[in-house]
């Protein structure tokens, strides 16, 4: 009698002995890699060996280019074989680059393998790193000494290759690359290098001497993350390598769900907890708006058809909240009328997910919209400079964290702090290093505080934080804390160094009997100009 299940069951022992070959295929490439080290060529009968392997397996499980890539590498081991000594020291270069081009084409086959896959592969690069690869000495050391001023580790390149060879040991986290070096070779020609960022997931910002449409589309296509034209905008680049760091420390968004089906809506928060999302499932439809609130997420997915109340009803209810109206919504629904879908969306969401989905494009297609969802966030939100949140985004949150500490009963924090004598800074220095002072503070206030805290720049010089579930002494500490550090910061000017301190106060909802966040930053500011009469440098 035949087995009926034979068929699924072969299907899922080959898929299991696929997924072991491809675990083990990084490995084999880089060991073919490493017998290329060898300074002669006695390891030609081993790499034919292992090519050979290769060959046949990678076309068995279904890698038919890397199957043909491994046979052309035995083809050239067996050629150069063959040669005279001579020749042989002659094209064993030509080999080591083709192996390592393989490898690189493994890395990749295994990153597209499995999209989900690519965000958590293993990466070299270690946090905080920035990698320049400049033209200019001169430019390339007043870089590294600001961004050394700023507690980013730093490494120096004068031409890709170099920069190529330090990658097959290590990666960093951000590279800033010219677009051209002064030999005319150009960085969008360095295929290896530009895909071995790829796999390691390093972040490539893009320095050029003119501003020209071809090079910046030729960026884009390598998915540069940015831009940037001689004369350099320092504090902005700066700025822009501290926001892709903080993105790099996988921050990967919350979502709050939304569906009636309470077993459905555990599996989606179970898959995308795997994928590194923090999730909420709403308990009761009647205080959607107060766990929203308590939880704040990034983004809410939500069935469109519910027995009680619809998704569009619900999603109605809360854009009645203002600090909820720029809350993205995703309908998650079986609905396949284009024109319902459509009609859904202009009634309060603002994208739509078919079902039947399943887990891998479930966590693409969230993702996909966490991140540009969190990409205009940082847009309308965010300050150039610092990027810290702007004066009216961080009074925002003040105020909803003000609703929140009401209705949980619950205390929290307010800070209001200002860099002292900042005038005299910009007028000794400029007001280039008075930017790098203020991005300095930023980027110290945004590596102390908690992910649950937020940061602002109030206005010129001055900062506010929003802290929430922290006491007044808990407050305090933190905030000495961090001036202790900023007064040990040493900023370079017209040959001198000089350091910076600020004043800060401190208010907690439960100090006094506020009314509203608007007085608790009243109160804090008044604390904040007490410590500036009282000799400034401290904390009030």
């Amino acid at each position: 009698m035949s087995n009926v299940n034979s068929k699924p069951d072969l299907s899922a022992a080959f898929a299991t002995l696929r997924r072991r070959f491809e675990q083990g295929l990084s490995e084999r490439s880089a060991k073919m890699l490493a017998l290329t080290a060898a300074s002669d060529s006695s390891f030609l009968p081993m790499l034919i060996t292992e090519a050979h392997k290769l060959a046949g397996a990678c076309a068995t499980f279904g890698h038919a280019a890397l199957g043909s890539y491994a046979r052309q590498i035995e083809q050239l081991a067996k050629d150069i074989r063959s040669k005279t000594d001579v020749e042989r020291l002659h094209a064993l270069p030509g080999l080591r680059q083709t192996v390592l081009e393989f490898d690189v084409a493994v890395n990749l086959a295994l990153l597209e393998i499995d999209s989900s896959a690519a965000e958590v592969t293993t990466q070299l690069h270690q946090a905080d790193t920035v990698w320049l690869l400049l033209p200019s000495p001169q430019l390339t050391t007043e870089l590294v000494s600001q961004l050394q001023a700023f507690g980013h580790h730093v490494e120096c390149f004068s031409d890709y290759a170099s920069c190529l060879a330090r990658l097959q040991h290590t990666a960093p986290a951000v590279l800033l690359a010219a677009a051209n070096l002064k030999d005319g070779a150009s960085l969008f020609a360095q295929n290896l290098l530009l895909q071995q960022l790829k796999i390691q997931a390093s972040r490539l910002l893009v320095f050029s001497e003119k501003d020209e449409f071809d090079l910046r589309i030729k960026a884009s296509q390598h998915r540069a993350e940015a831009f940037f034209v001689s004369p350099l905008d320092v504090a902005a680049m700066i700025s822009t390598i501290s926001e892709l760091l903080e993105l790099s420390a996988k921050y990967a968004g919350k979502v709050f769900i939304v569906d009636d089906d309470k077993l459905l809506a555990q599996h989606f928060a179970l898959v995308l907890n795997n994928a590194g999302i923090t999730t909420q499932i709403l308990s009761n439809v009647r205080h959607i708006v107060a766990e929203i609130m308590r939880f704040q997420p990034d983004l809410l997915l939500m069935e469109m058809y519910m027995p009680d109340y619809s998704g569009i009803e619900l999603a109605g209810l809360v854009r009645q909240y203002q600090s909820l109206r720029r809350l993205p919504i995703v309908f998650l629904s079986s609905e396949i009328n284009k024109t319902l879908q459509i009609g859904a969306m202009a009634l309060g969401a603002d994208d739509f997910i078919s079902k039947p989905i399943d887990d891998t494009q479930l966590v693409l297609a969230v993702k996909a919209r966490l991140k540009r969802s969190l990409q205009l966030k940082n847009l309308i939100e965010k300050d150039n400079l610092t990027a810290l949140i702007k004066h009216s985004a961080i009074k925002e949150l003040a105020e909803l964290e003000f609703e929140r500490s009401q209705r949980y009963q619950h205390t929290f924090s307010i800070v209001m702090l200002d860099i002292d004598h900042f005038k005299a800074v910009n007028d000794n220095y400029g007001h280039g290093i008075g930017d790098m002072v203020i991005t300095a503070l930023a980027t110290l206030l945004r590596k102390r505080i908690r992910k649950s805290d937020r940061a602002g720049r109030y206005g010129g010089e001055e900062f506010m934080l929003v802290l929430p579930e922290c006491s007044g002494a808990k407050a305090r500490e933190l905030t000495g804390q961090i001036l202790q550090a900023f007064r040990q910061l040493h900023f370079t000017a017209n040959g001198e160094q000089f350091s910076c301190s600020y004043s800060a106060g401190v208010v907690a909802y439960d100090e006094a009997d506020f009314s509203n966040a608007e007085q608790m930053i009243a109160a804090a500011d008044k604390a904040m100009y007490k410590a500036k009469r009282a000799g400034r440098n401290q904390v009030y």
